[in-house]
């Protein structure tokens, strides 16, 4: 949960601007906050991997590395806004536990 509102909290750090409204200066804060909330999202996944069910981290992992490729190239904003969403579902599946799935019928 802890890593959930770290990677809130860089989320946040993103909306602030940067030393004189520099557009490049703005790019390499916005790049460390990317990079940033991808080391913590990478925890959140860790933290996950053993409480998942099959298949389950197979989207998500693939989702990291996607985007990783959008901090270096891509828009990084958007990828650190993509990243909180990343760590809450990896939140969602540490909290979860190792409870069975629902019953389907």
């Amino acid at each position: 949960m802890k890593r959930l509102f770290t990677v809130a909290a860089l989320a946040a750090l993103a909306t602030v601007p940067a030393a004189a409204c520099d557009p490049e200066e703005m790019d390499r804060a916005m790049t460390e906050v990317c990079a940033a909330g991808l080391s913590a999202a990478t925890e959140a996944l860790d933290a996950a991997a053993p409480h998942a069910r099959d298949g389950e981290m197979t989207p998500l992992t693939a989702r990291l590395h996607d985007l990783r490729q959008h901090c270096i190239t891509g828009d990084p904003m958007r990828a650190a806004a993509d990243i909180v969403r990343l760590a809450r579902a990896a939140a969602r599946i540490e909290a979860r536990g190792d409870r069975p799935a629902n019953a389907s019928f």
